[in-house]
């Protein structure tokens, strides 16, 4: 076979790839791709990055059907829970954070949050206590410190303990994103004792 040959044959072919991918792009435009979640974190969104903004109430009733669909997925609980969160309504939030727990009971970062929402319900004494279970199997977790001092401080009026809590959470993660800031609070409470 000549080289002309052989090369009408490779355009032919090249041709025949561009033009199935063409094909499947277009009869696929319309589908929408779910990003994966990041491995050992909680799923924040099931739409791409690039998605256009979705209607809270279209997503929520989405994520409540995939929720029906599938009761014993702590995830879907989970993300039912952070939009309801998102959307200012605490009790909704709170109960789906406990429907997750117990299917996946120990999760420190939606028991964090349910903290955070009985703290917004005015329910700090709960609050609290949620935090201490957590800083009980999860020592250090940086969040629940974070937020029992937050909760002391502005709950409670317990400046001391909130500095103890920060104090000792700046000592257990001396990397902590939020450190400038919690030292500058630190100092603005022990100023105003």
């Amino acid at each position: 076979m000549s080289r002309g040959g052989i090369n009408l044959i490779f355009a032919c072919v090249a041709i025949a790839l561009a033009l199935t991918a063409g094909t499947f792009l277009y009869m696929n435009a319309s589908q929408t791709v779910v990003a994966p979640a990041a491995a050992g974190k909680p799923q924040e969104s099931v739409l791409p990055e690039d998605h256009p903004p979705v209607d809270a109430a279209e997503r929520l009733a989405a994520l409540e059907q995939m929720s029906m669909k599938d009761p014993q997925n702590p995830e879907h609980q989970a993300q039912v829970a952070n939009l309801y969160y998102d959307l200012g309504q605490y009790e909704k939030a709170a109960d789906f954070y406990q429907r997750s727990l117990r299917l996946r009971p120990k999760d420190p970062n939606i028991e964090t949050d349910l903290a955070v929402c009985f703290h917004y319900l005015g329910q700090d004494t709960k609050a609290l206590e949620t935090l201490d279970s957590v800083l009980g199997y999860s020592p250090g977790f940086a969040p629940a410190m974070f937020n029992k001092g937050v909760i002391l401080a502005t709950a409670k009026k317990d400046m001391p303990g909130a500095i103890v809590v920060w104090e000792s959470l700046m000592r257990s993660n001396p990397e902590y994103a939020r450190q400038v800031g919690l030292e500058q609070r630190i100092r603005e409470l022990r100023g105003s004792q």
